[in-house]
């Protein structure tokens, strides 16, 4: 037992050495080669460091700083505190992994316009206007497997502008995770010229289902009462309920 001991303080004592020292410049290196992301500017060590920008895919991120949370090696995770800025936006998470591959995203915290997030999820043919707001306790996913998360999502202002603009109020989304290890959205708004209550569920198989309720409120003109017709089924009491259920791997 004491040898087990005295192994696993020396494994995680070289451990701490290496990352403190190395350059972090020496690892950014061979993800520049290997993988869709690029850094540049790098400064620092594995430990504490920065880089000027990070590119992954279509996404950049700016100005980034990290460093090492060693008491997460003792619960079996590799984690890092970073700050970064999006879009010119700051961000905030501690975000890492699990020794069996599971991510996972810690205390984020970023705010955006609506118009920025509209951009960065490629949504075509809408404007989007308020500000979003993302306040998320922790997320995790692995490869294959559907995400949880525990949070709340916060669009203040919220309109949307197809032809005509509705003005949505104060949306909040709240996440949580069931005991059936699925992803639960509670969705609700106060003000604007549609009233919203509804929920969405992302199930472990990926499937998902939404059933949301929209009561057009007496400032809804006849345009958007007609555009709520387009994709969700009008109510005897006037309200019009969106139906939907499949799997995320069709929409993604």
């Amino acid at each position: 037992m004491k040898k087990r001991h005295y192994f696993l303080t020396a494994a995680i004592s070289y451990f701490v050495l290496l990352i403190a020292t190395v350059p972090a410049s020496s690892i950014t290196g061979l993800l520049n080669k290997n993988s869709p992301i690029t850094i540049q500017g790098v400064s620092g060590t594995l430990w504490s460091g920065k880089a000027y920008s990070i590119s992954i895919d279509n996404i950049q991120l700016n100005r980034t700083e990290w460093s090492f949370n060693l008491w997460k090696l003792f619960t079996g995770e590799v984690a890092i505190d970073i700050k970064t800025r999006l879009l010119k936006n700051d961000i905030t998470a501690e975000v890492g992994t699990s020794l069996i591959g599971r991510f996972f995203i810690n205390n984020l915290s970023a705010k955006f316009s609506a118009d920025e997030v509209a951009q960065l999820a490629n949504i075509p043919l809408v404007q989007l206007d308020g500000a979003i707001s993302l306040d998320i306790e922790h997320a995790q996913w692995k490869q294959g497997e559907a995400p949880l998360a525990t949070g709340e999502i916060v669009w203040t202002n919220a309109a949307i502008t197809v032809a005509d603009t509705a003005s949505l109020g104060n949306i909040s989304i709240i996440l949580s995770e069931s005991e059936q290890l699925s992803l639960n959205a509670e969705i609700k708004n106060q003000g604007g010229d549609i009233s919203i209550d509804g929920t969405a569920e992302l199930a472990a198989d990926n499937n998902y289902t939404v059933n949301v309720e929209l009561l057009p409120a007496a400032t809804a003109n006849n345009n958007i009462k007609q555009s709520l017709g387009m994709f969700a089924r009008k109510q005897e009491n006037g309200s019009f309920v969106l139906k939907k259920s499949g799997s995320i791997n069709q929409i993604l």
